[in-house]
C-alpha cells in the first residue's frame, strides 16, 4: 500500500527540521531537527516517477545523514557523560566530523556529487542550499577548531581540483559546493558572523543557476553548445562567472567579505584564494565553449519556456550584474 502524501506536507516539515534545528538550546533538540529534516526530504528525492536513478540518490543520502546523526547523537552522549573533555579527545572532534560528513565537506565528500546526480533541479537547488541550513548552524556552535581549519582547505583545494574535466552540470555544482564550504568553513574558524552572509549569497547565485538549468533543460556541458538563443548564453555566462567569485559580480562580494575577515591568517588566504582561481578557471572555460561551439543538430532538447519565467530569470541575472555596488558600500 502506497501512501501518498502532498508535498506541500513535506514542504513543511522540511521547515520545520530546520526550525528545531537552529533554535533548538539542547544537542536532544538540534538531532531531532536533523532527522525530522532527513525523513521529510527523503520523498521529495524520490518522485513520482519511480525513477531509478532519483531512488538511489535517495537510498545514499539516506545511509549516510543516517550514520552521521547517529555519530551526532553518539558525541553528544559524551558531553554530558563527561562534560565535554576527555583524556584522549574532546567530543567536540567527533561532532565537527559528522556534521562536515553531512554537509559534504572533504574528505568525506563522496557521496554529494553522486546524490545529486541523481535528483532533478529543484532537488538539486534542496541539498545545495536548504539542507546545509541546520549543520551549518550547529558547526558554528560546536566546532573543533583545528579539525575544521583543515577540513575547510582540503574542501577548498578538492572541490577547485575535481571540477575539471566534470561533463554533468550537477557535479560542477556539486564541487562548486564543497569549495564554498571550505570558505565558509575558514570563516567560521575565526569565530565570524560573516559567514552567513556568504552562504546566503551563495544560495542566491545557485538558485538562479539551478533555475537557469531547469528552464533551458541543461544536464550535460555538451548541451551547452546546442544553445540558439545567444541572450540565453549570456545569462548562464554571468551567473556561472558569479558563481566562481569573479569581479565585480554579486559572488565576489562574499569572498571580498572572507578575504577582509582572514586577512590576519595568511597562510589561510593564500589556499582559498588559489582554489577559487583553479574553480574560476573552468568556470571560464566552460563558459568560452558555451560562445564558440554551436550545433544546429539535436535543438529539440530544448522547453518551451514562457516570457515571464525568462524576464524573471533576466532580473535575476542583472542583480548578479550589479553586485559591485553593495560591495563597494561595505567596510570593515
Amino acid at each position: 500500500m502506497n501512501l501518498y502524501f502532498p508535498p506541500m506536507i513535506y514542504t513543511f516539515f522540511l521547515v520545520l527540521g530546520t526550525s528545531i534545528s537552529i533554535s533548538s538550546s539542547s544537542l536532544f533538540g538540534m538531532w531531532m531537527g536533523l532527522e525530522i529534516n532527513l525523513m521529510s526530504f527523503i520523498p521529495m528525492v524520490i518522485n513520482l516517477e519511480n525513477n531509478k536513478k532519483s531512488s538511489e540518490a535517495a537510498i545514499k543520502y539516506f545511509l549516510i545523514q543516517a550514520i552521521a546523526s547517529s555519530v551526532v547523537i553518539f558525541s553528544s552522549m559524551f558531553f554530558f557523560l563527561f562534560g565535554g573533555t576527555l583524556l584522549i579527545f574532546s567530543p567536540n572532534i567527533i561532532m565537527t566530523l559528522a556534521l562536515c560528513t553531512k554537509l559534504g565537506m572533504a574528505p568525506f565528500h563522496f557521496w554529494f556529487p553522486e546524490v545529486l546526480e541523481g535528483m532533478n533541479w529543484i532537488n538539486s537547488l534542496l541539498l545545495l542550499t536548504w539542507q546545509k541550513i541546520s549543520p551549518l548552524t550547529i558547526l558554528s556552535i560546536l566546532f573543533h577548531s583545528k579539525s575544521l581549519i583543515f577540513l575547510a582547505l582540503m574542501s577548498a583545494i578538492v572541490g577547485a581540483v575535481s571540477g575539471f574535466n566534470q561533463t554533468s552540470m550537477r557535479k560542477i555544482l556539486a564541487f562548486s559546493s564543497i569549495s564554498h564550504l571550505g570558505w565558509i568553513g575558514s570563516m567560521m574558524f575565526l569565530n565570524s558572523g560573516l559567514w552567513f552572509i556568504y552562504f546566503f549569497i551563495y544560495c542566491f547565485t545557485s538558485f538562479i543557476l539551478c533555475l537557469s538549468f531547469w528552464l533551458f533543460n541543461l544536464n550535460y556541458f555538451s548541451q551547452l553548445s546546442m544553445i540558439q538563443n545567444m541572450n540565453e548564453k549570456i545569462i548562464i555566462f554571468i551567473n556561472m562567472l558569479s558563481l566562481g567569485g569573479l569581479p565585480p559580480l554579486l559572488g565576489f562580494l562574499p569572498k571580498w567579505l572572507a578575504i577582509m575577515t582572514l586577512k590576519m591568517s595568511f597562510p589561510i588566504l593564500v589556499i582559498l584564494i588559489a582554489s577559487s582561481l583553479i574553480t574560476l578557471y573552468f568556470y571560464t572555460r566552460l563558459c568560452f565553449s558555451t560562445f564558440t561551439l554551436y550545433l544546429q543538430s539535436m535543438t529539440w532538447f530544448q522547453k518551451n519556456k514562457s516570457t515571464k519565467n525568462f524576464a524573471f530569470l533576466s532580473i535575476l541575472t542583472m542583480l548578479s550584474l550589479l553586485g559591485i555596488i553593495p560591495a563597494s558600500l561595505i567596510t570593515l
